[in-house]
């Protein structure tokens, strides 16, 4: 039980290592000893007789109770800074921090353009660590912070994952200039073509092929991969046909020589979403980054884009 009189500062050192996930990074933002910022966990741990914390290599990882307790701490803390501050005049340029994100190439090369930019122009600070995860390894990855915010194709999760539609993105065929289809556009002309495919070890069923099963037709591969640009590398000088999201096929044919056109049926949109814990609710930089993206996505990836 907590005894009734406590130093309220160790919560702040709570919330810091929660955070941070590192004692020693805790220390630096709080400029704090590593010793100092020990010992007051130590504190707590007396009081709650509980560890808190237990190190998964170099990261501290909030035990059961930290994260039953942490919503409250966290909205306590707020609510004491609140009183000092106008709790809305949230200033990224009092944060050094590196954002972890969770997306595949396709994403990256349609964000990153943008935002580091921005980040490096305006907010030098903020510096950014991207790598592909698989959907089964999202939410622990976000749960123990390695990760601040995935974007990725709908995927089922826990109520412990919050998430949001980034966009809608849509299929188009991309194929090399001057390629028989583009005068023959048909489903028959589709089919018969032979097709490069860029397929994930995690990937769900493909929405094309679903699409195509309702015509009661299928395609052939010729060509299965990881990566959109070694695909379309290949497509670029073969007769074979590559369908892909239309964002970055549009990117894409900016720097091959390619077309971009629409399919000869329908394919349903394809919903992508931005997930983070809901431990990061009450980080305003998780917060704000997230809102940075949602802007992004607005502009890379237009609802209405139509095929060039």
């Amino acid at each position: 039980m907590l005894h009734s009189k406590i130093d309220l500062n160790l919560f702040l050192v709570l919330v810091t290592v929660y955070q941070e996930g590192s004692i020693t990074a805790a220390g630096k933002r709080l400029h704090l000893s590593q010793p100092a910022v020990s010992h007051a966990l130590s504190r707590l741990r007396d009081k709650y007789q509980d560890p808190l914390f237990v190190r998964h290599g170099r990261k501290m990882i909030p035990t059961a109770l930290c994260q039953t307790i942490m919503p409250r701490v966290l909205s306590s803390v707020t609510e004491l800074e609140s009183t000092l501050h106008n709790i809305g005049e949230f200033d990224v340029h009092q944060y050094q921090r590196e954002m972890k994100f969770g997306f595949r190439d396709i994403l990256e090369s349609l964000f990153f353009p943008e935002l580091s930019t921005d980040l490096l122009i305006n907010t030098p600070n903020i510096t950014v660590n991207s790598r592909q995860v698989s959907r089964v390894d999202m939410e622990a990855a976000l749960e123990s912070q390695e990760l601040d915010i995935v974007i990725d194709v709908l995927s089922p999760t826990s109520s412990e994952i919050q998430h949001t539609l980034i966009c809608d993105e849509h299929f188009s065929l991309i194929c090399r200039k001057g390629h028989p289809i583009l005068s023959n556009m048909s489903l028959q002309s589709y089919v018969q073509a032979d097709h490069a495919l860029v397929t994930f070890k995690d990937s769900a069923v493909n929405t094309v092929d679903m699409a195509l099963a309702q015509h009661g037709a299928s395609r052939k591969f010729a060509l299965k991969c990881e990566h959109y640009f070694a695909a379309t590398s290949v497509i670029s000088r073969c007769d074979m046909l590559l369908t892909m999201p239309n964002a970055y096929a549009r990117l894409l044919k900016q720097q091959m020589p390619v077309e971009v056109v629409p399919l000869p049926f329908e394919v349903p949109m394809l919903p992508v979403h931005m997930y983070w814990h809901k431990q990061a609710v009450h980080d305003p930089l998780n917060s704000w980054m997230r809102a940075k993206l949602l802007d992004i996505a607005k502009r890379v990836i237009p609802p209405s884009a139509q095929t060039t």
